[in-house]
């Protein structure tokens, strides 16, 4: 097998892609402001706006596509793992996540358009991350202080989900465990994310969501208790 054609069996063998929503296609400049050397430390990204640029470290080739031009890199919790944005000369996106050979395949679903869930694995520590594509093809870690993001519930309007804030053990015999749970809105007109001002007390890390209408929403406990919210709530 030629060399070139090896290099491109083992990129390809430890990323996961996923395409986005079809984005109205640009071209590739190339003037003056063209930089050649693109970095997100600790990786580059050369030659910029290329269609079959790639991502090195340290001199090191890590990941190219043919006929696609990789214009965003977002470093993930240890090196060698990244997320990235992907476009072709007709301006489909694809958002990819480059992990290592010895870590688990990890998993990105496009929930909502240009909103992503991720799960994957690194150094034994499980990741659950909601990240969105944004304007010049970036893409930005919603909540980046948790790694507990879940409960995804996509509506008309925007998507909802919590995070894991807190656990609490029992301090007496046959008490139970108790998580605090904080709620979270992505509206699709705001580039911003909302939070709910309080957060919820469940016997499991888990919560039922579901969209009310455009307006309203609401979660279910592990008891069977339910809750209304308005979207107003989320500041």
């Amino acid at each position: 097998m030629p060399q070139i054609a090896k290099w491109l069996l083992f990129i390809c063998s430890f990323s996961t892609l996923i395409a986005v929503s079809p984005a109205v296609g640009r071209e590739f400049p190339s003037d003056s402001e063209h930089r050649g050397i693109v970095k997100y430390d600790p990786y580059e990204v050369f030659p910029e706006n290329r269609l079959g640029n790639a991502v090195y470290q340290n001199g090191q080739l890590l990941i190219s596509e043919p006929n696609k031009a990789i214009t965003h890199i977002l470093p993930l919790p240890n090196e060698g793992r990244f997320l990235y944005v992907s476009q072709d000369e007709t301006g489909k996106l694809e958002v990819g996540l480059k992990m290592l050979d010895t870590d688990l395949k990890p998993r990105i679903t496009e929930v909502a358009p240009g909103i992503f869930y991720a799960v994957f694995v690194t150094e034994g520590i499980v990741y659950k991350k909601i990240y969105r594509v944004i304007q010049n093809n970036s893409v930005v870690d919603l909540l980046p202080s948790s790694k507990t993001a879940d409960g995804v519930t996509p509506g008309k309007v925007g998507v909802l989900f919590f995070h894991v804030a807190s656990m609490n053990r029992p301090t007496t015999e046959g008490g139970q465990t108790e998580f605090a749970l904080r709620l979270h809105l992505v509206l699709f007109e705001e580039e911003r994310l909302r939070h709910l001002d309080y957060p919820v007390t469940n016997t499991l890390p888990n919560l039922k969501l579901s969209w009310i209408d455009e307006t309203s929403a609401s979660f279910t406990l592990a008891d069977g208790r339910e809750e209304v919210l308005s979207i107003a709530q989320f500041q």
